[in-house]
Order: structure tokens, then sequence, then C-alpha cells
């Protein structure tokens, strides 16, 4: 059983820097009130930042740093479980999680994550929703039983009935089996390989001088082929570089060719921009009677001379311009052919690079031969007990390897027997079934004596069945808010029974937000508040109300009221 004793904070969501602390086993049965944000709930959200790292409510968590201070954000719980005195401190700016065991630090070498995987597992032996339902209800952020997943209810029952260890072991069977299943795989693999090798082993010395001489006269007629091959490919080489040579015999001019288009192509360039010129001044002695320059008249007989010379000027360039083109398109002509050689000799070039890349193919080949052939005549040449003796110790590890697999072989079929024991069908089916009347029997128990007279039954695989007393059947979500609120109640205490009886989950705390506030009408308020008073004197039962103090603090042994001062929640 987990007692806890003391929990304080200090700069959490609404309360300051100065720290609010409750002892938590002084009384059986506390009552807390306060106005709305007075802060009367911040007592479960740091109860649950404390054990798990998030607030009960759903707020973010950077949101939980009281936004007045913004800073040193610590919950304190303190806690025994058996002999042993257990200290949780958690905090935001900075972040702290330390663990405390009887004044010693629990090592913090492991990451966060882990380290809280260590603490839910190791030492509360429960996670957050499997301690909500036997510890808290809330009207914020519960979840009730009954509309959890069916998943969830099993996790959730397995953990109160501590069989999920069964669920652990279950886990850890599955990596075993795909352990020895992958062990067999590689052994059947590693077996067949060596099946195989003395197979060829057995053959090889059966047939060793035989195989020698085969191989000898393959890996000769092997060499004597690759240097016929080598012998081919060098003269195909010799060939097409002199075909190459004679080629660029051919085009020695290519320069010139190139270098003559150009100067041609300039010279035409100039002739038409001096035929442009010529034309435009014949053009203006046409046009114009007297000089722009001097303003002078152009004397008519000098105009004509000067139109006649330009005319014959133009004809003799255009006639220039053709004995230009017609050079041109000689040298292009030389300059096509000159292309064509070019493009023969990239392909022989290309040629040529094949048979050297199949020379250098055919002349590693022919040396990985001569190598073979070398380490076959020697092999021959001192033949002796070797194989015998590496033969008979393969023989021996194929019979070590045998008794290996038998061995994985019947690991595997007991792990089959154990997954089948394991699975939900398994213990725990039989368990829970076991487990069924009790729960059912504590959960109608308490159903009556919350005034709410029905038969309610849960199945093996937490499916309800809710019938009345004329027999008619509902369902959970068929009944009204106060009626679900009994059921839920009902739970709550049945799930707190069965974890003292299994002392699994079990904890001395319950705590209740809003419970009476809502849905519950005044007879079953006094129903509710009768079953706290008879329950069991280790338990320390805390109520959150904002209803009016006077109709509920003479039901409490013990009345902490909270109050909005300033900026900060304070306990009055």
């Amino acid at each position: 059983m987990i007692t806890f004793s003391k929990i304080r904070w200090s700069n959490f969501l609404s309360t300051g820097q100065y720290p609010t602390e409750i002892d938590l086993t002084s009384t059986n049965t506390t009552l807390i009130t306060g106005e709305n944000g007075a802060g009367k709930s911040t007592l479960l959200d740091a109860l649950t930042f404390a054990l798990f790292g998030k607030p009960y409510r759903n707020i973010n968590k950077p949101q939980v740093v009281n936004s007045v201070n913004e800073k040193n954000c610590v919950v304190e719980l303190e806690f025994e479980i058996a002999a042993d005195k257990y200290k949780v401190k958690r905090g935001l700016e900075p972040a702290i999680f330390e663990i405390y065991k009887n004044g010693q630090v629990i090592n913090q070498d492991a990451k966060s994550k882990d380290y809280q995987r260590m603490f839910e597992e190791q030492i509360l032996r429960q996670n957050y929703k499997s301690f909500c339902q036997v510890a808290i209800l809330g009207s914020a952020n519960y979840t009730a039983f009954m509309e959890l997943t069916a998943a969830d209810r099993r996790a959730i029952v397995e953990s109160i009935l501590d069989i999920n260890i069964f669920s652990q072991m279950n886990a850890l069977l599955k990596t075993r089996q795909s352990q020895v299943k992958e062990e067999l795989m590689i052994m059947e693999s590693d077996l067949t390989v060596l099946r195989e090798k003395i197979k060829l082993n057995e053959k090889y010395l059966q047939n060793r001088e035989k195989d020698n001489d085969r191989k000898i006269e393959l890996y000769n007629a092997e060499v004597t082929r690759c240097k016929q091959d080598e012998d081919k490919l060098r003269e195909e080489i010799e060939t097409l570089q002199l075909e190459v040579s004679k080629h660029l015999e051919t085009i020695t001019d290519s320069d010139l060719v190139n270098k003559t288009i150009s100067d041609l192509s300039n010279i035409s360039r100039q002739l038409k921009g001096k035929i442009k010129t010529l034309e435009s001044e014949v053009d203006f002695y046409n046009k114009n009677d007297t000089c722009p320059t001097c303003v002078q008249k152009i004397d008519d007989e000098f105009r004509k001379k000067t139109i006649a010379a330009k005319n014959s000027k133009v004809q003799e360039v255009n006639k220039a311009i053709e004995e230009v083109a017609e050079q041109s398109s000689n040298t292009s002509e030389r300059l096509e052919e000159i292309q064509k050689v070019s493009s023969n000799i990239r392909t022989l070039e290309i040629q040529l690079s094949d048979c050297r890349t199949s020379l250098r193919s055919t002349e590693n080949t022919r040396k990985k031969f001569e190598r073979m052939l070398a380490e076959s005549e020697v092999a021959k040449a001192s033949e002796d007990k070797t194989d015998e003796t590496a033969l008979e110790d393969l023989r021996k590890q194929l019979e070590e390897m045998e008794s290996e697999r038998k061995d994985l072989v019947e690991n595997q079929y007991y792990y089959g027997v154990a997954s089948n024991l394991l699975k939900d069908s398994g213990i725990k089916s039989r368990i829970i079934k076991h487990y069924i009347p009790i729960i059912n029997q504590i959960i109608n128990r308490y159903l009556n004596q919350m005034g709410l007279f029905v038969s309610f039954n849960l199945d093996e695989e937490f499916n309800e069945t809710i019938k009345s007393r004329h027999r008619d059947t509902f369902t959970y979500a068929s009944f009204s808010e106060g009626e679900k609120r009994k059921i839920d109640l009902s739970l709550l205490f049945a799930w707190r029974a069965i974890a003292q009886i299994k002392n699994s989950i079990n904890t001395n705390l319950l705590i209740m937000d809003e419970v009476l506030d809502g849905s519950l009408d005044d007879s079953s308020v006094e129903s509710f508040l009768d079953i706290l008073k008879n329950m069991n004197s280790a338990f320390n039962i805390f109520v959150i109300s904002h209803k009016p103090k006077e109709l509920l603090e003479s039901k409490f042994q013990r009345h902490l009221q909270f109050a909005k001062k300033g900026n900060f929640s304070v306990r009055v």
C-alpha cells in the first residue's frame, strides 16, 4: 500500500512563492472549499504533476508555472511504501525531477522519460490512468471507467488485480520468441551451408586428383584463349591507330580552312557595308541640290559625274562580293569534307578505346587464371592429410550445431506453450473470471447504498449489462447524469476495495472534486457521505466542493479553505 503523507507546492498555478503544504494523513475525512478560482482543486494538479509530470486538468505544461513570478515552480510529495520512505520533487523554471528513497536520491543517469518509467513501474507500480481510477474522481479531466475503451478498461483492471505482470511477461516472451525464431532461421541457414561444405569436401576428397587435373587443363585452356584474344586485340588496335593516322593526314589544313571561312565572312560583311555607304551617297546626290555643310548649290554636272562614279564603284564592290561568295562556297565544301573525316576519326577512336578496355580485361582474366593454375599445381604437388582433418572438424561442428538446434526447437515449443498461457485468454482470463463475481457484488452493493437499485454486471471483456428491477436492459449511456455519477462512484469504491484485497495499487488517498456539486440529489449526497463515514480508517478522503461550508463542514473531521489574496491563491 502506498501511504501519501505530505504534499507542498509553490509558484504552482495560482499559488505564489510562499509554499502551500497539506498533511495528507492527519484526518480520515477532509473538506476543501473556496470560491471559484480560489485554488481548491490545485491539490489534484499538484498530486498528479508530482507523480506523473502532468497536471490533472487539461493545462499546458508551461502554464503550470505561476504567471506572476514565472519561475521556481516546485511540487514535493512524500509517501511511504512498506518500510521505505520516498519523496519526489518536481519543478519547472528550472526543470527538476528528483526521487529520494530513505533520504538518498535515486540514480538519475537515465533520461527523464526512462526515469519516469522506472518510477511508475518499479516504485508506484501503476500508471496515470490506473491511479486516477482508484484515487481520484474529478469534474475536470476525469474519464469514467465506463467511457474508456475496452483496452484501457482491461489495462486498469489488470493493474488493480496485479496481473499486468503477465502482460509484461508476455511482452518479454514475445521478444524471446522472436529471438529464438531468428536464431533458428540463422541456425538452419548455417546448417545448410555447413552440410553443403561437408558434401563439397567429401566430393573434393573423392575426386581431388582428377579434379586438380581437370582444373589445370581448364585453366591452361583459358590462359591460352586469353593470350590469343590479346594478340587479336593488339592487332586490331594497331590497325585502328594506322587508320586514324591516315585520316589525320588528310585534314592537316583544318585550321587554315576554318580561318579562311572566318576571314571571308568578315570581308563579305565589310563589302556589304561599303555598298550601303555608296548607295546612301548616291541617294543623297539624287535628292539634294544644295550642300548641307557649306549651303552652296551642287553643280548639276558634278552631281551626275559623282553619281556615275559611285554607281560604278557599287558594281565593282558587288562583283567583289560575288567573288568572295564563290570562294566561301568552295571553302565550305572543303570544311564539310574535313568534318566527315573528323567524324570517322571519332568513330575509330571509340572503337580503339573499346579495344584497349577489352585488352585490359582480357589481361586481368588471364592473370587470374594463371594464378588459379599456379595454386592448383601447388595443391596437386603438396596433397596431404590437411583436407581430411578439416572435413572431420566440419563433421564435429555439424554435430554440435544440430544439438544446439534441438535445444532451440525445444525452447520454441515451450515458449509457444507459455505464450498461450500468458495471452488474454489464458491465465489472466482465469484470474479475471474468478474476480468478476466479486467485483460485480461490490459494485452492486455500493449502487444499492447510493439508492440506484439495478443489477450491474461486467463480463470478462468488461462490457456492462445493466438491468432494472423489471429486468429491462440498459447501457451506461442511457442513464441520467446523476445516475451515471452513482455508477462512477460505485466503480471507484469497488476498485479501491479490490485494490485493498489484492494490495496492488492500494493507496490511502481518495480525492473527489465537486462530486457533491453536480448531478447528485440530496439523498444521494447523504448516502455518499455515509459511505465515506464507514470506509476503512486507513483511508484519507478529500472532498473538494464549492457548496456553502455550513452544509458540509459538520460531516468532515477537517476543513481546509482556500481564497484568492491579491494575485495568489492561499490557504486560509
